[in-house]
Order: structure tokens, then sequence, then C-alpha cells
């Protein structure tokens, strides 16, 4: 590269680099500032200017009044003399106050009553009110007293039924305003916290449920993003504020109490996660610890057997499990050099560890204010390392997905390269040996072009199945249901494997159901895959004997089956080999199998084929006996009449067509001779072109029935030929049918012809029998046979165009001639619905309705044998898929007027 380039490329790089920095330090300065927000406003010492008093605790002079008369000095906050439900009494002097005063209690689960003098003033109690529990809820009591009211007695009354019977809690006086100011001060930076706290694991779930639903990405924060808004849900319920915002206050205690029980099995979750899995089963142990602490503990509060005060040391024991077992497996992980994996998580737990001890320690020596903020600022930490964490681990998987998919791109075009590189030499061998066979008069000869068209099919058959393997792997093979006749089907897999049977000297025994349908709806050509591996395979490895073909109906629950099965009286499989039969590339008994050709993916292929078409596989076998491969695969009858086929009903037909001319355009000349040798017996007059330029000339003035043109040519090449004939209308071919010749076997190349506007594909090597096959659909649709010549002369002018094949629909409708009048109706009333709909759709612009509808008016014309319309109706189904708005614009009224015709044209047949 010159040093010029190399200088640029170097900039770009260090200029998209330096914006990723600046990006970085942009959201680290938006996010501290945030931070530094509501830290300050929590935690710094407020500055505005206020008028408001100040309210003062009270501690002195209060005593607790006997049941005996005696008075007892007490301290406030502080403890009584005092047993569970018995009540206790304090009272303390009101002093001489020159407005009026409130005097604020904290009940600790307490029932209250507050009398001034003999007057009662004050009664707290939620046992009647609350859903269940024996004591009442955690909460500040009001109570106020007048300047009159100087020198009398305020008295205090109170019991619990727990461990806070004859505990005294807080006790301020001032002004009611004074004294809210004062709690709020003191404890509303913790509830900021908690707040912010719940909204950012909030946000962190959902955005974690957004790339599973949308992106469909595992992120293992949603654990986290779950334990933080637990845990701020926590002091949000444990708040000392929570009665000024939350209305029920023992439903916010219940809160506090459940947040604190389902705790660990988030954080438990998403460590386990990081983690790997590789302590799921101590994990799960405490996690299910946590969940019978859950279900014990709150069936002892519904039935007032134990409140949640009362069993705290059991949910405190599994937080405390749950710490210490976190922190095990990460020393072992240090220790086994695994904690690389989640280095930044681990650096975020030994932060949120520190500030558990550090909360601790606020809560034990230093004012209650600070109660939950250490804990939220060890979460944030936490968060912002496991976010770190997970953003590296996003971009590495993205990183691998990009990789992936350039490997699956470049994989994919090696093996379209290498298919048209192998095949093209393969197609030439095995032609110029099949007219070796025929010709040859010498045994030996024979003998030789035997093994090489052995050896030949062989190297071919090797080639497919690492086509098809690589198609079905990358979820690219193509499954089109179609109706089809099943004899015909059965008879053509068998005419190729009966060849083989004879020259091992096997009998090939079918026994096929005369009750079997006749006309099917499903995947023929995957099908024929299916039958021709299990046949093939049957064959290549029965040294002796038979190989049994049996084809039968299966019904369940209303679903018609195509049952398969294939016998053979081979070698057999052990016993211990059964699970690993349908491996890839997996061979068994190698050494006894040498001399047997294969890849070891056939059955593997075969599978995986019948599993993508909803059916089942299985093989029972007797090891020296022999095997039996079964094969169910789920069918719609089309035309239920009873069918037969015998052994002597797969002799094969040639095509024979003089009158009939064709063009074959290739730039290799001995692709040229093979196909011209592989035509020969059919009596067609075939003329070449060598190249796309030789082919436009040809084709501007001698008419061809049909073109066969490959694809990969010098240019132009075959699809630049192809739109060259169709955009001149002077050429007298403009409108000929052309097929694609292609060494192209990838997935998705069919599709790709058809988009282009070739009428059909064939595949090298080519196949005789497949091409002969080819030749006479198209031919003989193209020449098709009357009965008289009064019936031509009676077709109208105009309608000379439509070209319906009466033989065609007649093979799909299983030869009834009273069926296929039906069929033809259905398409006539039908029509009429698709030509009111179809117009909609396109002007709504709804392609997906569109496709469907020609995808349905396709599928019908093939069934009536309207082929050539059926090709129109393809055009229009891709181009709506495509949303190919211009092309379905410009030729939508000509395709309805066609369509119309066709309609009325069926009407009178």
């Amino acid at each position: 590269m010159p040093t010029a380039q190399r200088t640029e490329d170097s900039m770009k790089k260090e200029k998209k680099y330096g914006i990723k920095i600046f990006r970085a330090i942009m959201l680290v300065a938006i996010v501290a500032v945030f931070v530094l927000f509501v830290l300050g406003e929590a935690l710094l010492p407020e500055e505005n200017p206020s008028d408001s008093g100040e309210c003062q605790k009270v501690h002195k002079d209060w005593v607790q009044e006997m049941p005996d008369g005696t008075r007892v000095s007490v301290e406030v906050p502080g403890k009584c003399q005092a047993d569970y439900g018995e009540w206790v009494t304090i009272s303390t002097k009101i002093p001489a106050y020159s407005e009026k005063m409130c005097y604020c209690f904290r009940s600790l689960q307490h029932d209250f009553k507050i009398y001034v003098g003999d007057e009662l003033r004050k009664e707290y109690s939620t046992v009647d009110t609350q859903l269940f529990g024996k004591t009442s809820t955690i909460a500040y009591v009001f109570t106020e007293v007048t300047p009159e009211d100087a020198g009398k007695r305020i008295r205090l009354e109170f019991m619990s039924d727990s461990s806070y019977a004859g505990v005294i809690g807080e006790l301020y006086v001032g002004q009611k305003s004074d004294v809210w100011h004062y709690l709020i001060k003191s404890y509303a930076g913790s509830v900021i916290i908690a707040v912010f706290m719940f909204l950012l694991g909030f946000s962190v779930v959902c955005l974690c449920v957004l790339l599973r639903v949308i992106h469909n990405k595992k992120v293992d924060l949603l654990c986290l993003g779950v334990a933080i808004m637990l845990a701020s849900m926590w002091l949000i319920s444990e708040s000392k504020l929570r009665q000024f915002f939350l209305p029920n206050a023992t439903m916010a205690m219940y809160m506090g109490f459940f947040m604190i029980m389902l705790l660990p099995y988030p954080f438990l979750a998403y460590i386990n996660g990081v983690q790997k899995g590789r302590y799921q089963k101590a994990y799960l142990v405490v996690a299910v610890w946590s969940l019978i602490n859950f279900l014990v503990c709150t069936g002892l509060q519904v039935f007032e057997i134990k409140d949640f005060f009362e069993t705290m040391l059991s949910s405190h024991l599994v937080l405390g499990a749950t710490i210490v077992l976190i922190l095990t497996t990460i020393v072992i992980d240090i220790r086994k050099k695994c904690v690389a994996e989640y280095r930044l998580v681990a650096v975020g737990l030994a932060g949120f560890l520190f500030s558990g001890l550090w909360e601790l320690g606020l809560a034990y020596m230093v004012s209650s204010r600070y109660n939950g903020m250490a804990l939220c600022v060890g979460l944030v930490f936490l968060l912002l390392m496991a976010a770190l964490k997970s953003g590296k681990d996003l971009i590495y998987v993205e990183k691998e997905k990009q990789l992936a998919i350039a490997e699956s791109k470049s994989k994919a075009q090696f093996l379209a390269s290498m298919s048209h590189e192998i095949r093209t030499p393969i197609n030439t061998v095995i032609g110029m040996n099949e007219m070796i066979l025929r010709e040859s008069k010498d045994d030996v000869i024979t003998e030789y072009a035997q093994y090489i068209d052995s050896s030949s099919r062989m190297l071919l058959g090797l080639i497919n199945d690492i086509l098809d393997f690589s198609k079905i792997a990358e979820g690219k093979m193509q499954f089109v249901k179609s109706n089809y006749a099943l004899s015909g089907m059965i008879k053509d897999v068998v005419q190729g494997i009966q060849v083989r049977a004879k020259e091992k000297g096997l009998r090939m025994i079918l026994n096929i159901d005369d009750k079997l349908p006749q006309t099917l709806c499903g995947d023929e050509i995957r099908i024929k895959q299916v039958l021709n591996n299990l046949l093939s395979n049957a064959v290549k490895y029965t040294e002796k004997g038979s190989v049994t073909l049996r084809v039968s109906s299966l019904w369940e629950q209303e679903q018609f089956f195509l049952d398969i099965s294939v016998e053979d009286t081979g070698m057999g499989i052990r016993k211990e080999d059964l699970d690993r039969l349908f491996e890839s590339f997996l061979r068994l008994e190698i050494q006894k199998n040498r001399n047997i050709e294969g890849s070891g993916l056939g059955l593997s292929i075969t599978k995986r084929l019948v599993d993508n078409m909803g059916g089942t596989m299985s093989v029972s076998s007797e090891y020296g006996v022999g095997s039996c491969f079964s094969v169910t695969i789920p069918h719609t009858i089309v035309k239920d009449v009873s069918t037969k086929v015998a052994e002597e009903d797969v002799e094969q037909e040639h095509l024979c067509m003089p009158d009939a001319r064709i063009l074959v355009v290739d730039d290799n000349q001995m692709n040229l001779k093979v196909m011209k040798a592989l035509l020969k017996r059919t009596q067609i007059q075939v003329d070449v072109a060598n190249g796309g330029n030789e082919c436009l000339k040809m084709t501007k003035d001698q008419v061809y029935d049909l073109i066969l043109m490959d694809h990969m040519m010098p240019e132009p090449d075959g699809v630049q030929t192809l739109h060259l004939i169709r955009a001149d209308k002077e050429n007298v071919n403009q409108n000929t049918e052309i097929i694609v010749l292609t060494a192209n076997a990838i997935a998705g190349v069919e599709e790709e012809y058809r988009k282009h506007g070739f009428s059909d594909y064939l595949t090298k090597p080519v196949d005789s029998r497949r091409l002969e096959d080819m030749l006479g659909k198209f031919l003989k649709r193209k020449k098709p046979e009357v009965e008289n010549e009064t019936e031509i002369a009676s077709v109208p002018e105009e309608k000379k165009e439509i070209v319906i094949d009466r033989e065609e629909g007649l093979r799909f409708c299983g030869g009834d001639e009273e069926f296929y009048k039906e069929i033809l109706e259905e398409y006539y009333n039908m029509g009429q619905e698709y030509l009111e709909k179809l117009p909609e759709h396109l002007k709504q612009k709804n392609w997906k309705e569109y496709a469907i509808m020609a995808h349905s008016i396709k599928s019908n014309s093939k069934t009536i044998g309207a082929v050539e319309f059926a090709e129109r109706a393809l055009q229009h189904e891709l181009a709506a898929k495509e949303e190919n708005e211009t092309f379905l614009l410009e030729d939508h009224e000509t395709f309805m007027q066609e369509y119309q015709e066709m309609i009325e044209y069926v009407k009178n047949m």
C-alpha cells in the first residue's frame, strides 16, 4: 500500500478513535453531574434561609407509673420494665408554652394512648385495619397541647405483643410544621437516593427486556436491575418518612420485609450467570432456602403466629449465606484464574460489600438519617461495573456475529465458485461417458465406461452431499409444497435405484399400498431426495438378498402421513452405534466398510430434511441380518383415488420430438458436444451457439421452441443475454422460454434465476433423464396435442396465445376427467374474487396480501396446466415480496387483462 494511502487510513482510524474517546468522556461527565446533584442534595448541609423554628427532643423528667402507684425514672428514648402484651405508662409535666405545641411520639409496633391530664387526646392502633399481623405498624403519632395545658401531666400508655414491648421510641416537641421539617430534613436524603435507585434499576430492566424482545440479545444485567429495584423498594419501605407519602403504612411495612426476603435470588441469579453456572447447585440451594424462608415467614405473619419483626433473624441468615457464598465462589475463581471472565463485576461486588460494611458503621456510629445511603452508593458502583462488563460482552458478541456473517458469505461464495468449477468438468465426463455406454459395442470398453460412470457419479454425490449439508446448516434449504402424483414420484426414484440394484444382483421389492391417494401436496423434490438417500444407502450396504420399499398411509388426529420404510438384508448396525447413526461426517465401522463410497452425510441430511418437513425418522436394525429405516411425512390429500405401482411399471420412456427445434448456448465446446450427444436419441433438432453474442445473432432470424442457456460465459453472460433478447422487440425469440444451465447449486439459485426471467433451470452435470423431462414439459406445452382440427379452428383468434396443457392438468388430478372439471370450475370462481381484490391490494400497497394472492394464482394455474401464466403470476409474487412498486404498477393492468382472458378461457373449456 502506498505511504500516502497508509497515512490517510491511519488518520481516519485516529479520528474515529478520538470521537469514541470524546463520547465516553461526555457520557461520564453527564453521569457524574447527576450523581453529584443527588449526593450533594442528600449529604451536604442546608443553605436555604428559613423562618421555621426548631423542634426539640424530649428526653428528661419522664417516669414510669408502676401498677402499685410508685413512679420510676426512665430515659427517653429507652426501655421500661414490661412483658409482651403488657400496658406501660410513662408521664411527665407539661411546661408552660406561649403558643400551641405538638408532641411527636415514635410508635414501635405499639398500640398508643395519649392523655393530657385525664383527657384522652390521641389513640393509635392498626391491628383492626391491617390485613394480618398481631401488632401495630411503626409510625409517628402526633398530639397537640395548648398554653392552658401548662402544669398538667402528659401520660403515654403503650403496649406491644412483640420484642418491642416496653421500648420507648423518639419523642419530639415543637410546632407541627417544625417537626415535619426536621424529620424531612433528617431522612429525605435516603428517600431521594432510594427513588433514584429504583428508577435506575427499572430503566435497566426495561432496556434488557427491549434488547431481548427486539434484538433477541440476552443481557445479564436484567437480574441485577431487578435486585436494585428490590433493594431500593426496601429502603423506601423502611424509610422513617414513609407515612408522609405512602397512604397505607402497614402495606409499606410488609413490602420492606418482602423485599429483604426476596433480595437474595436476583443477586444469586446474576452472579451465577456471569460465572457461567459453575456453582449453580450451591446457588440453587441458597435460592431454595430463600424461597422457603419467604413462604414460612409470610405464613407465620398471615396466621398471626409470629410477626415479620420476630422472624427477621432467618432473613438475615439467608442474606448472610448469600454474601458468604458469593465471596467464596469469587475466591475459588481467583484461585482457578477464572475471575478474569468477570473481573469488572468482581471489583463491583468488592465495592458493594465495602459499602455494606460502611452502612453498618453508619447505622451504629452515626445518626440514622444516613440509613441506606452507603448501600445505594455500593449498588451504583456495582451496576456501573456490571454495565461495563455487559457492554464489553455485547461488543464482543457483535464482532463475533459480524465475523460469522462475513465467514458465512465467504463460504457461500466459495461453495458457488467450487460448485461451478467442479461440476463443469464432471458434466463433460459424465455426459461423454454416457455416450460411450449408449454406443459402445465392445464389452471391455463398456466395462471401463461403467467404472467411469460409477466413480464420477460417486464424486458428484459427495459434492451434492456437502452442498446440501451447507444449505441445511445455514437454514437456506428451500422447502416448497406443490401437488404431485405419488405413483410418478415413486417411479422416478425406483428407476434410478433399480439399475444399481441389478448390478449388485439384488432384488428390488415394491410393496405399495394400492389404497394410497393418487395426488398429494408436499415437497416432491425433498421427498424424492429422502427416498433416494434411503434406497441408495440400502443398496450400498447390502451385498446379497433384497431391498424392500414399503409405502402406506398413516393417520394421526385427522392428519395424513405418508409412511415410507426401506428394509434391506445388509450387514446391519450394532446397538451401540444406533445413537450415533445420524451424526454428520460419521461412518460406522470404517475398516469394514472401507470399500464403500460415501461422505457420511447421507443419513444426517435425510434426518434433517424429514425434521424440516415436520416428519419423523426412525431405524431398527439387527447386526448381521439387516436394517429398516422408517419415515413419516405429513401431507395434504389432493385427490383420494387409489393407485398401484408394480415393479414392471418402472420402465423409462424416452422423449422423441423430431419436429422440435432448440438452441443450446455455451462458451465451452465440450459442453455443447455433451448436450448434442445427450439429445441425439430424442431426434430434436439442436443448434448450438458459442457464447452470448452468437446466440443474439442466431435468435434474430430463426424461431426456436426452447433455448438452453449457460450462465457463466464471457460477456454477455447468460443473464445479460436473456435480458438483451427480451428487450429486443425485433428478435423473433423475444418471448421464447429460456432454461438456464448452471453449475451453481447453492441455496437460492432457483429464485434468483426466476427473478431474472428464466423459465426454469438445470444444474450441471446435466442428468439425461432430467433433461428429457424438462424438455418434454416445455416442448409439449409449446406444441399441445389436440383431438382434431375442428377444435383448433374453433378457438377465437385473440385467445390463441392462451396455453393450457390439458395433459399436465389431468396429471395433477390423477387422470380423473370429472375431478379436472371441478378444478377448472373452482379456478373460475376464485378468479372472480381475485380480480376484485388484487387491484385493491395494489392500491393500498398491501404487498404482503398481494404476494399471497399472486402465489395462490400461480399455484392454481399450475394445477390446471396453465404453466406459462403461472410464471407470470410468479413474477408478481416475487415483485410484491420485494415491494417492487414500479414493476407492479407498470405491469398490473396487463397482468389483470391476461388473467381475465385466462378465466374466460377456462369458463369455456
